[in-house]
């Protein structure tokens, strides 16, 4: 992979559960920062199957898609020669699992992250990226989206 390659990514504004979100957070990068769960998209794979699986692979909690929550392209300099790309699209839903509530303690399945519940409204307070869903978050949280994504691949 070049660091000139576009990466499309599924994320998920997961678990909003009293105010909360799940969110991930790098251990193995000089610099620590927040991010949603998920990840890249697989050839021949759809943004939800993607998304999904990586939440299983994350959480080893299954999940259900609630609802499309908007798409932001966002292109960046990386700060660490670790970083495989600097421009990506990132597939925002909303998903929730039973098995995973703010209350509840969280398996760390993935020794390069650390998964914790934030209060949504804590966003804005701390190093998280990519940058502009500190603000598109919460608006998408509030709009219905649910009909403006529809995905073809099986």
């Amino acid at each position: 992979m070049s660091k000139n390659d576009i990466h499309v990514l599924s994320r998920s504004a997961m678990g909003i559960d009293q105010n909360h979100i799940l969110l991930c957070k790098t251990l193995d990068l000089p610099i620590s920062f927040y991010f949603l769960p998920g990840g890249h998209v697989e050839h021949g794979e759809s943004v939800e199957t993607s998304l999904l699986r990586e939440l299983m692979e994350e959480t080893g909690a299954t999940f259900k898609i609630k609802r499309f929550l908007g798409c932001l392209e966002y292109s960046f300099e990386p700060e660490h020669s670790s970083i495989c790309h600097n421009h990506e699209y990132n597939f925002i839903f909303e998903a929730e699992s039973d098995a995973l509530k703010s209350n509840h303690k969280i398996a760390q399945l993935e020794a390069h992250i650390e998964l914790l519940w934030m209060p949504l409204n804590k966003l804005t307070e701390i190093d998280f990226r990519a940058e502009p869903l500190r603000d598109l978050i919460p608006k998408w949280l509030e709009s219905d989206n649910n009909n403006s994504f529809r995905s073809v691949v099986e």
